[in-house]
C-alpha cells in the first residue's frame, strides 16, 4: 500500500535536515585555496572565491534555522569574533612595529577601534576595509546575520525573503545615493547579492533532494553537475584576466557562477562521498582565509619573488599554501575548535 503524499513530503523533510552535506564542506575549503591564489601577485585569479563562500553562507544559515533559531547572532558572533579579534590585534601590532611592511595601513587606535565594531572607513587611497585586509568580508558575514536575525524577528517564516529584500534595498539605496556613507557604501555593494543568491540556492537544494528522495535523479546527474561546476570555475578564472568586472556587474559575471557551483556541488554531493583532506580543508576553511595572507605576503618579499611566473615562484607558491594550511590546522583546533566550544558552554 502506497504511502499518502504528505507522509512522504515529511520523510523527505526530514531527511534533508538530518544530512551533513559534506560537499558544500568542502567547497568551502576550494574556495578558500582560490582566494590565496588570489594574494599571488603573478596569479591573481581567485577573488570570486568570496562569491562562493557568501553562496555558502546564505544556504546554510537558511538551512541551519529551520529547526532551531535559537541564541542565532551570539553562536556566529562566538564563531567569528575570537579568531577575527585575535588576527586584528596581530595586524595592528605588527604596522605598529614593522611598518615599512604595510603600503596602506597606519597604527590608528581609531582604526583598530572601528575594525573591532565592523565600522566601515576609509583605511587610504579610498579602500574601505579594515586593519586585517581580508576582514571585509567578515565584515559583509556579520551584516548579513545582523540583517538574517532582525528578519527571522519579523517572521520566522518568511525570514529568507525579507532578508533578501533587506539586502536589496540597502544596495539600490546605495547605488541612488550620490556619496553615499562609507556604511552604507560598504554594505550596500553588488557582491552583498551573493547572499541572497545563496538563499535561493537553499530552496534550489530542497527541490533538487525531493527529487533525488524520489529515485527521480540519476548517479549520471552526478558527472553532469561535476562537468559543469569545472566549467565554471574554468568561466570565473578567466574572467578575471579577460574581463574588467564592474561592481555593479559583479552579482551576473560572478554570483550566478558561484551559486551553480554551490548547487553542483550539493547534487553531486548526494552520489558521490566526499575525500576526507578536501572535507577537512572546508572545517578550517575560516581560519585559513584569515591567515592565509601574511604567509603569502611574507613568502613574496623575503624569499620568492610572486611578480612572474617561473618554477621558483611555483614552488614558493606551493610553499605558502601548505604553510597557511598547517596555520590553519592549528588555529582551528586552538579557537575555533576549543575556544569557541568554551564559550558557547560559557556563554550560552
Amino acid at each position: 500500500m502506497a504511502q499518502p503524499a504528505s507522509i512522504t513530503t515529511a520523510a523527505q523533510t526530514n531527511d534533508f535536515y538530518n544530512r551533513h552535506f559534506d560537499s558544500i564542506q568542502a567547497l568551502r575549503g576550494i574556495s578558500a585555496v582560490f582566494i590565496i591564489l588570489e594574494h599571488v601577485r603573478f596569479l591573481n585569479c581567485g577573488a570570486f572565491g568570496v562569491e562562493i563562500f557568501f553562496c555558502i553562507s546564505g544556504f546554510m544559515i537558511m538551512f541551519s534555522t529551520h529547526r532551531d533559531s535559537s541564541h542565532f547572532f551570539g553562536k556566529r558572533l562566538i564563531r567569528i569574533l575570537p579568531f577575527y579579534y585575535l588576527m586584528t590585534f596581530l595586524t595592528f601590532f605588527a604596522v605598529l612595529f614593522f611598518p615599512n611592511l604595510f603600503d596602506q595601513t597606519r597604527p590608528d587606535p581609531v582604526f583598530l577601534l572601528k575594525s573591532l565594531l565592523f565600522i566601515p572607513f576609509d583605511i587610504g587611497g579610498g579602500v574601505l576595509q579594515p586593519l586585517l585586509r581580508v576582514g571585509w568580508t567578515v565584515n559583509c558575514e556579520i551584516f548579513f546575520y545582523l540583517v538574517f536575525w532582525f528578519s527571522m524577528k519579523l517572521s520566522r517564516r518568511h525570514r529568507g525573503l525579507i532578508c533578501s529584500g533587506l539586502l536589496l534595498g540597502v544596495m539600490v539605496l546605495a547605488y541612488i545615493l550620490p556619496n553615499a556613507p562609507a556604511p552604507l557604501a560598504f554594505y550596500g555593494s553588488p557582491v552583498m547579492a551573493a547572499f541572497i543568491l545563496g538563499i535561493l540556492c537553499y530552496h534550489g537544494a530542497k527541490g533538487i533532494f525531493r527529487l533525488y528522495s524520489e529515485a527521480r535523479l540519476s548517479k549520471s546527474c552526478s558527472v553532469v553537475c561535476v562537468l559543469l561546476a569545472f566549467v565554471c570555475f574554468i568561466g570565473l578564472i578567466f574572467s578575471k584576466h579577460y574581463m574588467n568586472v564592474p561592481d555593479n556587474l559583479r552579482p551576473f559575471i560572478w554570483g550566478i557562477p558561484a551559486a551553480v557551483i554551490v548547487l553542483c556541488f550539493f547534487t553531486a554531493g548526494l552520489f558521490l562521498k566526499t575525500p576526507q583532506p578536501l572535507k577537512r580543508l572546508g572545517d578550517i576553511s575560516f581560519s585559513l582565509y584569515l591567515l592565509h595572507y601574511y604567509p603569502v605576503m611574507l613568502l613574496d618579499r623575503s624569499i620568492f619573488d610572486f611578480g612572474s611566473c617561473t618554477f621558483f615562484s611555483m614552488a614558493g607558491v606551493l610553499l605558502a599554501i601548505l604553510v597557511s594550511v598547517l596555520l590553519a590546522l592549528v588555529g582551528w583546533n586552538l579557537i575555533e575548535k576549543r575556544l569557541s566550544s568554551w564559550l558557547r558552554g560559557r556563554l550560552l
